[in-house]
C-alpha cells in the first residue's frame, strides 16, 4: 500500500452561510467551489480542500469530535480580532515549547486551535 495524503476535511455546519463566513473572512481561507446550499469548498493549502456540509438527515454537527488547527502570524493580534468580531474564545493564549496557541469556537461550537510559532531570537 501507498502512503495516503491528505486531500479534504468535512466539516458539518448548522448554518452553511454563517460558516462560510467565519473560515473566509476571519481565518482567510478562498472558495474554491460553492455547491449551496449542500457544500462550499474553501482552499486549505493546494490540493487541500474544507468542505463545509449543510446540517441533514445524514449529517450532524457535533461539536468536540474534531479540532481544526490553524497557523497565524500573531496569535495575541489574532484573539484581539476576535474578541472585537465577537468569536467565542475557549481558551486564551499560552505558550507551548513550539510557539503561542490559543483556541476560539467556530459559529457550531467546533473547537479551532490557533497557533504562532516561537521566534528565534
Amino acid at each position: 500500500m501507498g502512503l495516503a495524503s491528505l486531500s479534504a476535511v468535512m466539516l458539518v455546519c448548522g448554518d452553511l452561510h454563517r460558516s462560510l463566513r467565519f473560515y473566509r473572512d476571519i481565518l482567510g481561507f478562498r472558495v474554491t467551489a460553492d455547491a449551496a446550499p449542500a457544500r462550499i469548498d474553501l482552499e486549505l493549502r493546494e490540493g487541500v480542500a474544507l468542505s463545509l456540509h449543510a446540517r441533514s438527515g445524514l449529517l450532524a454537527v457535533r461539536p468536540g469530535s474534531l479540532q481544526l488547527g490553524f497557523c497565524v502570524e500573531n496569535v495575541d493580534g489574532f484573539l484581539a480580532d476576535c474578541r472585537h468580531l465577537e468569536v467565542p474564545i475557549f481558551q486564551d493564549a499560552y505558550d507551548e515549547p513550539f510557539g503561542r496557541v490559543a483556541v476560539i469556537g467556530d459559529p457550531d461550537g467546533y473547537p479551532i486551535q490557533v497557533a504562532s510559532p516561537r521566534v528565534q531570537s
